[in-house]
């Protein structure tokens, strides 16, 4: 965020899904490759990131403009939106374009 939000360092660091080695060889992806996370929100293509600790069936998104297109607006009066346990669907996203964060503005 040092460097600006609409910084290459910025969209590298946000526009990730964190995914166990599992999920890697369940979608025959390899670290790196796009991949379309699904909530009842919306949807967005991120680059996968193998993440060594992570747990089967478990996915993270950090905090950004990535995660918040499959986020609920709604925080329920506390004026901080639900980050965890949201439930999604993860699909291979090969041919697929991560758009630049100026594009997903749009």
């Amino acid at each position: 965020m040092e460097v600006g939000k609409l910084s290459p360092e910025y969209f590298e660091a946000v526009a990730v899904c964190e995914l166990d080695k599992t999920t890697f060889s369940v979608l025959d992806i390899e670290e790196g490759d796009p991949v379309r996370v699904e909530t009842i929100e919306g949807s967005v293509i991120v680059r996968s990131k193998l993440d060594r600790r992570a747990e089967p069936g478990v996915a993270f998104i950090p905090c950004g403009p990535y995660a918040n297109m499959i986020m609920n607006a709604d925080t329920e009066m506390t004026g901080m939106p639900r980050f965890k346990e949201m439930e999604a669907i993860i699909f291979a996203a090969k041919d697929e374009t991560i758009l630049s964060i100026e594009e997903l503005m749009e």
